[in-house]
């Protein structure tokens, strides 16, 4: 009996051994691994992520490349209307050159004193009054040229139309006339 109880130590002591060897092995090599494994497939679901949105941002460069010659066009378009060089002789000039040309005399303009813009730290605000006298209709279309047409950017503060004649009309605007003071013709924008 005793042998077979040795036997019964032997046997259960194995088992135990066993099971302890395969809990130690699942600890210290198998459940790292399986970590391991986890990490690696979170590594590759954000690398799959960040492929795809590359590939959108790609794309969306490759149209913009496509509009390229639009957007420079754009870009010079908005350096005229800020330019850098003092040409406020130029653009009053361009004033009465624009009224001439819609049959509107633009005449008493004065510029006031610059002043930086609120808006835009590297932009000046130039004050202008000036005078339109013509009919209702010539008038509109100079305005309407003043505001959206004319290259520089100009913003109208306020207006005041005087009847003359039946048909004719004395407009008094203030505007204001924008320069862009950095040394690089950069434009600015801002969002409100």
């Amino acid at each position: 009996m005793s042998g077979l109880r040795s036997d019964r130590v032997w046997l259960f002591g194995g088992l135990a051994l066993i099971v302890l060897l395969v809990v130690t092995g699942w600890f210290l090599m198998i459940k790292p691994k399986y970590a391991e494994a986890s990490d690696m497939r979170g590594q590759v679901e954000d690398t799959t992520t960040q492929l795809a949105q590359l590939r959108k941002r790609l794309a969306d460069l490759k149209a913009d490349n496509e509009n390229l010659a639009e957007y420079k066009a754009d870009k010079a378009r908005f350096e005229n209307a800020l330019p850098t060089a003092d040409s406020i002789p130029e653009f009053l000039r361009q004033l009465q050159t624009l009224g001439s040309t819609l049959n509107v005399d633009v005449s008493a303009y004065t510029a006031s004193g610059r002043s930086k813009s609120d808006t835009v730290t590297t932009v000046e605000e130039l004050p202008i009054t000036l005078n339109a006298t013509g009919s209702v209709a010539d008038i509109s279309k100079f305005v309407n040229q003043l505001q959206n047409t004319q290259p520089r950017a100009v913003l109208i503060q306020s207006a005041g139309l005087t009847f003359v004649e039946k048909d004719s009309a004395e407009l008094s605007l203030t505007l204001a006339a924008f320069r862009n003071t950095s040394s690089t013709n950069t434009v600015v924008t801002t969002t409100q």
